[in-house]
């Protein structure tokens, strides 16, 4: 089968992670296609056939449909996969126009709040949608809109780690390091954190160290803030890194604390490292984090996680059971291998 995989995006993150897992796992029984929008991201989703970059200028930009309709029809696309909502309508009318496949691949809840457009991108125009977590499945359930459609929960796996893998060895330092990457946004809850940091008493101050990995529009803004409340010596930013491992597997905590996420990349990573996860309670991370047994969960205000991160500072022989535990829930459910049997048997069905 000849698949398509669209992904508009200008930076990486946990949906573009996604995407070339997804073609990677694919790519023993079927032949890959890649457009996106960015040349420099262009490599990372290998292996494909051919892969091309197109301007996505707007859900109606003429040039790219054109141009993407042209592209599905000279190299026989059997299923088109569109990742990002920019793409959702787009995608859809090509593949209804060609009489293919279309699967959307939805990362987080969305507001279903301007009915005909809605029902047009997320039910009319495809065929099924793919979701991360058993969460969104059963809660695009209860909207009439997704009555009797196709919806696949299939969690996101960890490239490289298996089901198998061994719990990696910690190393012994005198900080206690934390862990926070993924897209570099407000919606992430990096402002949070530094805020958070800022609150810590003078002594913890002196123990902690921060590393904030990843690329996003609003890092700029929170260098700054970092800046202003005089943590530049507690908080590192790093930009974008091909193998954020090698900052993380030192950790003695990752955090997160998004505003809504579905199942986070970012998080599972960490946890195949037996690294404990502070997290806010929003989406599907309680299907990963049960609080004080796989990880700890935070009000999302810099007060409660400043509270919370002086417990574990304090107390730290509790969360090094808690990383373990996680470590084997990773390998049970979001194993490479075990995404790579799912996405394989969802597409044959297909």
């Amino acid at each position: 089968m000849n698949i398509l995989f669209v992904c508009s995006a200008k930076a990486w993150g946990g949906n573009e992670k996604w995407t070339a897992m997804a073609m990677k796992a694919l790519s023993k029984h079927h032949r890959l296609f890649f457009v996106g929008k960015s040349s420099k991201l262009l490599t990372k989703f290998d292996p494909q056939e051919k892969a091309v970059t197109l301007p996505f200028r707007s859900y109606f930009d003429w040039y790219t449909f054109n141009a993407l309709k042209r592209f599905i029809a000279q190299n026989q696309i059997d299923v088109v996969v569109s990742t990002k909502k920019k793409e959702y309508f787009m995608c859809g009318i090509i593949a209804r126009q060609l009489g293919i496949k279309h699967i959307i691949r939805l990362g987080v809840s969305r507001k279903m709040n301007i009915p005909i457009w809605h029902k047009l991108n997320y039910r009319t125009l495809n065929d099924g949608l793919i979701v991360n977590a058993g969460y969104l499945k059963e809660e695009l359930n209860k909207n009439p809109l997704f009555n009797q459609h196709p919806i696949h929960a299939i969690y996101n796996g960890i490239p490289g780690f298996y089901s198998d893998s061994p719990l990696p060895e910690k190393q012994q330092h005198a900080k206690f390091i934390i862990v926070s990457s993924g897209r570099i946004t407000r919606q992430k809850g990096y402002g949070l954190l530094i805020e958070a940091i800022n609150l810590l008493d003078d002594e913890l101050k002196q123990q902690v160290e921060v590393r904030i990995i990843g690329e996003g529009r609003n890092k700029e803004e929170f260098e700054q803030q970092s800046t202003s409340l005089q943590l530049d010596n507690k908080i590192r930013f790093y930009g974008f890194v091909d193998t954020p491992t090698l900052l993380m597997k030192d950790a003695d905590m990752f955090i997160l604390l998004s505003e809504r996420e579905g199942i986070s990349n970012s998080i599972l990573e960490a946890m195949t490292l037996g690294i404990p996860v502070l997290s806010t309670d929003t989406g599907g991370i309680k299907e990963v984090i049960k609080d004080n047994q796989t990880g700890f969960l935070t009000e999302r205000s810099p007060v409660a996680i400043a509270q919370k991160l002086t417990e574990l500072i304090r107390n730290q022989q509790p969360i090094r059971a808690v990383g373990e535990n996680a470590f084997d829930l990773i390998k049970a459910k979001f194993a490479y291998d075990v995404f790579e049997q799912n996405i394989n048997e969802l597409f044959c069905r297909l």
